[in-house]
């Protein structure tokens, strides 16, 4: 009657164990890899595993789909699993089954016995389904094996180096300097910027495509501005649809429905903005190329991927396009949290700004500069533990797992809850408290983290490309910002709700009061 509930399964790659043993801070902490099925024979049926249970097949799905808080605050929801549960719950929606993992040594252990080619699942899963139909390249997020690691190898040369990522600064400084030159205009008589989600939205955009094709688009002009709220809200359109998709009955998959058909003809779009966009870019390319006119750094990110031979043109587009979307969804959210989160603590407030002085002594942010932002990481690093971009790292089990005592069968899909820890004060002391020093060495006074309490980017190979990029445009913006102004809130308390990832639950409305110069 209903699709299958194997959603998740993929082509697995050849490896070379049969089981591997993982167990949590309540056992021995040490991991084995078995070369028999001894250890897995042994453990509980994966049938035995804790979780809200429910109707077979359907699962949790009549409690979402009855409970519109579940969906908005979902992660109340996973917070309650792991209460009530313990360290290790599965839960079924409409056939997609997933497990829980909340300790931090089972999340190590899962990172450290990675294969070469990690497998996940795709973030939108109706995304890559798109991609299919569209006969449109995948994308990083959305292969596996040796497809992803083809196209990962190439984007990672340009994109995760320090010293390649540290080259994009003066385009990043010349953006974030024009965007902080609108403020005066932007700011009303109270000192909040009406509609600041999207101004910092088209902050976002307007910084990656210069990151990407060396030319500014005006998407924080007048000249510009209709032609990046297309992408801007179609893109908020996709993850609004992607969200009422996940809570659905994957009927879309047998016959589309209204909301998978307004879902693609959001993504046809984006898809066309980012397609005309990277035509006409690659056409002044071709031309300047002609005339000898490609002088020093000047397009080198489009230059570099154009003529590599390990990728096509299909794959540059689908680079391209996450450049531009994935910024909306991430980086431009951890923006606007660092500035509630500033604006709601004066006092961290205020160091962050004495180093934001020192760090753009020249007016822009160096090498240097960003080197030695380490309150100003740190604040970063601690707003993404009280408002993480996504509620879990995704992971399909590439082989027969025993964790914390259970099977847990290859395929089966692991969502790394590991933010769940970040609020736990039996692991870090005053969760509820915004409090940066507890990143910075000097001042731990002996606490000491755990090193897997805080991975927003994910870890290992399949950690997001764009990591560095978004580090440094935070970090820019966070300080030219506290440079000039003075942040204040003045509204109730800040919240996060769940579209598939985490986003504010409305304008994250600041107080802007220039300093005196």
């Amino acid at each position: 009657m209903f699709p299958s509930c194997k959603q998740w399964t993929v082509k697995l790659q050849s490896i070379n164990y049969a089981t591997i043993v993982i167990r949590g801070k309540n056992t021995a902490v040490d991991i084995g890899i078995s070369s028999s099925q001894s250890e897995y024979e042994k453990a509980l049926p994966f049938s035995t595993i804790p979780g809200p249970g429910g109707l077979p097949w359907f699962g949790q799905w009549f409690n979402y789909k009855l409970n519109e808080k579940m969906r908005r605050r979902r992660d109340l929801v996973i917070r309650e699993l792991n209460q009530k549960f313990g360290d290790i719950v599965k839960e079924t929606i409409a056939g997609k089954t997933m497990v829980h993992l909340f300790d931090l040594d089972f999340i190590k252990q899962i990172y450290e016995t990675e294969p070469k080619y990690p497998i996940i699942p795709p973030l939108l899963e109706c995304v890559q389904y798109y991609r299919k139909t569209k006969d449109l390249a995948p994308g990083l997020g959305n292969s596996n094996g040796e497809q992803w690691y083809k196209l990962r190898s190439v984007v990672q040369h340009i994109m995760l180096r320090p010293q390649k990522s540290l080259d994009y600064l003066p385009l990043q400084n010349k953006v974030a300097n024009d965007f902080i030159k609108k403020f005066p205009s932007l700011i009303s008589e109270n000192g909040e910027i009406p509609d600041i989600n999207r101004w910092i939205a088209r902050w976002g955009i307007e910084s990656a495509a210069h990151n990407c094709f060396d030319r500014r688009m005006g998407y924080i002009d007048d000249i510009g501005l209709a032609a990046g709220d297309i992408i801007i809200d179609n893109n908020s359109k996709v993850f609004t649809l992607s969200t009422k998709l996940f809570f659905a009955l994957p009927f879309y998959r047998v016959i589309p429905t209204p909301a998978l058909r307004q879902f693609f003809d959001a993504e046809d779009c984006i898809n066309s903005s980012a397609k005309q966009l990277l035509e006409q870019v690659v056409k002044e390319y071709n031309k300047a190329h002609e005339e000898g006119k490609l002088i020093g750094d000047r397009f080198q990110f489009l230059s570099y991927m154009l003529n590599n031979q390990n990728i096509s043109y299909k794959d540059v587009t689908a680079v391209v396009l996450s450049v531009l979307t994935d910024t909306l969804s991430t980086t431009t959210q951890a923006l606007l949290s660092n500035l509630y989160t500033l604006a709601s603590n004066p006092s961290a407030q205020e160091k962050a700004y004495e180093e934001a002085k020192k760090i753009l002594q020249s007016g822009d942010l160096t090498v240097d500069g960003f080197n030695s932002s380490t309150y100003i990481k740190a604040c970063i690093k601690e707003t993404f533990r009280l408002f993480p971009t996504g509620l879990d790292i995704l992971r399909l089990s590439p082989c027969n797992m025993v964790i914390g005592g259970y099977q847990v069968p290859e395929g089966t899909l692991l969502c790394l809850n590991n933010y769940i820890s970040s609020l736990d004060p039996n692991i870090i002391p005053n969760p509820e408290t915004f409090c940066p020093e507890r990143w910075v060495r000097e001042d731990l006074a002996g606490e000491k983290l755990h090193p897997y309490l805080l991975t927003p980017f994910s870890l290992g190979r399949r950690m997001c490309a764009g990591r560095r990029f978004a580090e440094q445009e935070l970090v820019m913006m966070i300080a030219k910002i506290l440079s000039q102004y003075r942040l204040e809130w003045h509204h109730e308390k800040l919240h996060q709700v769940f579209r598939v990832l985490q986003f504010p639950d409305g304008d994250v409305s600041v107080k802007f009061i220039p300093r005196s110069s």
